[in-house]
């Protein structure tokens, strides 16, 4: 058997801690004076070969906050960086992590826990050992309260054991706490001391929680943790023994002596917390059986008790045997975990692994889980019975590292310390339920649009709550289907930028780690599925932005060949590993999508959300960087090949200019990014990408999709703001120095030309109120929260009228979901375009003048008669087919009808929308007044029979009536 991450010091003591990636000095800085900082490239978690690092450092819960590049410390040995800083004088706490400003961190473990330095608290001694008392002081304190706490001893931060709580301690959530005591003038606690085997600590974790019930936070609100790390260096005094069996690093099979020799009067040993015996004489030794389920790396802890009562730890690693079942894997198995009834079903694909054991919450009394057998020479399964309730599980790979399984439908990625969503990949849990029921669907009624019908609605859900500070979720987005919004603007399709799992709470999401669970931050999966289910109820289509080109470094299918310590795409295992590819990627870590396996994770992935969550459709991030295949059965080919196949009315879009390839393969759209530089450079008055202001021919060839090489008129998705582009009254105001009232026309003129182009019009929540902001700063995302306010101003009221206007007329008028498109006058020297959308008996014309002063422009009509002016009002008698010298005001555009529109188009009792009145309808009104909740919009009218705003018994003893006549 092959030794696995054997630890060998060159000393006969060893601690049981890892190196210290940390450490700063003085150990209790001062108000206005010095402090050096020093981190650890090696020990910490950022890339080991980053250069320059960087702090993350500010004071007072994150005031004054800016990067400093550190400085390069060879002399204090491989990996170290140091950072001088001049405390504030009115500094209570100095507040830091590490960067690469690369978009990599070591922030001590996630949100909250950070690294806090107090110059009010302090601890003595700074490193205790196991026979010092530890006492936290609180100085310049107005109350007193009580220190809530845990431990590290090798398996998370856990509850101390009995013996060191100190009197007066009790648990609350998950917390220790124990009451601090007035010593004068200072609040303190004395801890310790931890000399006990059964729980040898390697840190305490520690917060504040005053006598008013508040925590202890800095000025931003964030409560404050603070580290001490233990020492277990012999000092004077402390007996003086070293092990003599069995040798560091040593494989063992079946019964070990343990043995020390020295000056103790008793020595115990123990593993893993459990006692294993104990000797009163040197040698010290003791023949210790292993338990059969222990194996892979150990650590044996010595603890030597001297005559004068004082402790002496020591540490030997070794490496227990064992032995795999080979047995060939249940029939039908699939990746991933299979509940059926109380029976569950766990595999793992991960070929060239010694060993795989799942840690479950069933099966804490194995500290290292059970071990997985092995069918073939790749696939690890494990089967159980369990009672129904709630678990969860990780897989111990080979000792290295703890993941959760990639094939996570649901992921529970908090900090243990703190509650928090965390980014560490050994907090991530896989989550299931044993005897749950399956959500209920309501959507039985729903039809997924055609693709000529498609007005996308791109949002984050993040953002969607439009609080500062707050982070949004799907409960946020069903309450605004609920309440009619998306019925009163018109959209068909929500897309939902990427929900899948990913580290914190806070990202756009395009830094996954894993594909099929949603973001916990955002909501459970359950919640998830009613935001579908309430947008299908509304006659929305739902569809799911996919990251398949990267995944991040905390992604448990990456991390199972990567080797510990190192993030390096250059040190994976790449002849091992069947999901990754050796290329470089600026993003994450790119996917070999050339791999069977590969392939099936992503279909997987993609089943996912269509089977079990209800989505209608994708859109595929950077699909230039998943492949193309001109045989399909690899790359973006082929999972729109396999999308198309399996339901052709999904809806599924590249994030890719690429004509040929829409054309060619399963793709319904391609993100024209062409349209989007046209259309910014005219709205802006600026040359973009290539594209100059003005240029009505450059105009005139985006608004005709085969112009753009598309042999579908719904091929491209035309759009002018999205996330990763500028809001167009920022840019207007901030950068080109419009007016506000000019921004606004601006996004007018750029939504007129947009709902009565070719293609699939998308638009990027916000824009039609017109959100004001930007999510990019210094080169990094920052949260937009939605100005929902701007819909109680005037202006953004207005503009939310035109857009949804322009919405149905596109939605109600044939012709501008067709291919008919006739441009009849272009003039880049005035900047203004005239342009027909004609299929008899809908005629639609449009002028448009993007010229930054007004232009009389004759615009030809088809034919004499009333001409409507569809957003201003008004009629214009055409004589001749002309309409000579019409006035346009600059930035703006004309839309003329031959008809005053009706787009009520409502059959009273058509409840459903399917175009009959019959059974279904009066089904449809009872589940409304039974189930809830009540319709709005076009439903709601249908439903509400005798014109009361209320849906009741009468609407349905009306709809009987009208039914049989």
């Amino acid at each position: 058997m092959q030794l696995k991450n054997i630890l060998v010091s060159a000393l006969f003591i060893c601690a049981i801690l890892p190196a210290q990636a940390v450490y700063w000095e003085p150990e209790i800085p001062v108000p206005g004076g010095n402090i050096t900082i020093y981190y650890n490239t090696l020990e910490g978690t950022l890339p080991d070969n980053t250069s320059p690092v960087y702090i993350h450092l500010g004071y007072n819960g994150w005031q004054e906050t800016d990067d400093y590049a550190m400085t390069f410390e060879p002399a204090l040995g491989n990996g170290w960086w140091s950072y001088n800083y001049t405390v504030p004088e009115i500094a209570e706490t100095v507040d830091f992590v590490f960067t690469d400003l690369d978009g990599n961190w070591d922030n001590n473990g996630g949100i909250g826990v950070d690294w806090h330095i107090s110059l009010n608290y302090y601890w003595t001694p700074f490193n205790p050992g196991a026979n010092d008392i530890a006492t936290i002081v609180l100085n310049n304190v107005q109350q007193g309260g009580h220190i809530a706490w845990k431990v590290d001893a090798g398996a998370g931060y856990l509850l101390p054991i009995e013996s060191y709580r100190p009197a007066g301690s009790f648990e609350e959530d998950g917390w220790l706490m124990s009451p601090l005591q007035l010593n004068r003038d200072t609040y303190q606690l004395q801890l310790g001391p931890f000399n006990l085997g059964e729980q040898v600590v390697q840190s305490i974790k520690f917060r504040i929680k005053w006598d008013d019930g508040n925590w202890d936070t800095g000025d931003n609100g964030q409560i404050i943790n603070y580290d001490i790390y233990f020492d277990y260096t012999p000092q004077d005094g402390d007996p003086y023994v070293f092990y003599i069996s069995p040798a560091e690093g040593a494989e063992i099979s079946g019964d070990v002596e343990l043995s020390v020799v020295g000056d103790a009067v008793e020595v115990a040993y123990y593993v893993q917390g459990d006692f294993a015996g104990d000797a009163f004489s040197s040698p010290f030794s003791v023949t210790w059986t292993p338990p059969e389920t222990l194996f892979g790396d150990v650590t044996i802890v010595a603890r030597a008790l001297g005559s004068n009562d004082r402790v002496t730890f020591l540490f030997r690693h070794i490496y227990l045997s064992f032995s795999i079942i080979h047995e060939p894997v249940p029939e039908g198995t699939d990746d991933g975990l299979t509940v059926t009834g109380n029976d569950i079903l766990i595999t793992l694909y991960a070929p060239a692994k010694d060993y795989v054991t799942v840690l479950g919450s069933w099966n804490q009394n194995n500290p290292a889980g059970e071990l997985m057998k092995l069918s073939g020479d790749t696939l690890w399964w494990y089967q159980t019975t369990l009672p129904d309730g709630n678990y969860t599980y990780q897989f111990n790979v080979e000792g290295l590292r703890r993941i959760a399984d990639p094939w996570s439908k649901d992921v529970q990625w908090t900090d243990p310390a703190g509650g928090w969503e965390s980014g560490y990949y050994e907090d991530a849990l896989t989550n299931f339920a044993v005897g749950a029921g399956e959500y209920n669907w309501n959507d039985a009624q729903f039809t997924r649009p055609e693709q000529r019908d498609v007005v996308v609605y791109e949002t984050h859900v993040g953002d969607f709550k439009g609080v500062p500070g707050e982070i949004g979720n799907y409960q946020d987005i069903i309450d605004k289907l609920d309440e009619g919004y998306f019925d009163d603007l018109g959209i068909t399709a929500l897309e939902l930028m990427p929900v899948n799992e990913f580290e914190g709470a806070n990202s756009w999401g395009y830094n996954p780690s894993f594909y099929m669970a949603p973001e916990s931050a955002y909501g459970t999966p359950d919640e998830l599925r009613q935001l579908v289910d309430t947008a299908h109820q509304h006659q929305i289509a739902v569809l799911l932005d996919v990251v398949f080109n990267h995944m991040w470094g905390s992604a448990p299918l990456f991390l199972l060949y990567q080797p510990v310590g190192s993030w390096d795409y250059q040190d994976h295992d790449y002849i091992n590993d069947p999901y990754f590819h050796d290329q470089e990627s600026p993003w994450g870590y790119k996917l070999q999508h050339w791999s069977p396996r590969t392939r099936k994770y992503c279909d997987d992935a993609l089943m996912t959300w269509v089977q079990e969550y209800h989505f209608d459709g994708f859109r595929f991030d950077h699909t230039a960087g998943i492949g193309w295949d001109s045989e399909g059965n690899w790359g973006a080919t082929h999972y729109g090949n396999m999308l198309n196949a399996y339901d052709s009315t999904l809806i599924i879009i590249a994030e890719e200019d690429n004509s040929w390839q829409i054309n060619h393969t399963d793709f319904d759209a391609g993100w024209d990014y062409s349209y989007f530089h046209m259309l910014n450079s005219n709205l802006l008055e600026i040359n973009d990408s290539g594209h100059s202001w003005g240029d009505m021919y450059d105009l005139g060839n985006h608004l005709s999709a085969s112009s753009q090489g598309y042999w579908d008129y719904t091929g491209p998705l035309n759009y002018f703001e999205s996330h990763d582009e500028g809001r167009i009254i920022y840019e207007a105001t901030h950068y080109q120095g419009m007016t506000l009232e000019t921004a606004l026309a601006k996004s007018e003129l750029g939504a007129k030309i947009l709902f009565t182009s070719q293609g699939t019009p998308m638009l990027y929540h916000g824009q039609e109120f017109g959100q004001n902001g930007t999510s990019h700063s210094g080169g990094n995302i920052i949260p937009q929260p939605l100005q929902w306010y701007l819909l109680n101003n005037q202006s953004g009221a207005e503009l939310f009228d035109v857009y949804a206007r322009l919405i149905a007329l596109r939605r109600n008028y044939e012709v501008l979901r067709s291919s008919a498109l006739e441009i009849k006058s272009q003039s880049s020297t005035n900047k203004t375009i005239v342009y027909w959308r004609m299929s008899s008996p809908e005629e639609v014309i449009v002028a448009a003048n993007f010229g930054d002063s007004s232009n009389n422009v004759d615009i030809e009509f088809p034919h004499p008669g009333t001409w409507y002016d569809y957003l201003n009002g008004g009629e214009h008698l055409v004589e001749g087919n002309w309409l000579y010298n019409f006035d346009i005001p600059p930035g703006s555009a004309f839309i003329f009808l031959n008809e005053i529109p009706d787009f009520s188009n409502i059959t009273p009792g058509d409840v459903n929308l399917d175009g009959l009145v019959d059974i279904l309808d009066i089904v449809t009104i009872v589940d409304f007044i039974i189930n809830g909740p009540m319709p709005s919009g076009d439903i709601f009218s249908a439903a509400d029979l005798n014109g009361d705003n209320a849906i009741d018994i009468i609407d349905i003893v009306m709809l009987v009536a009208q039914i049989i006549g």
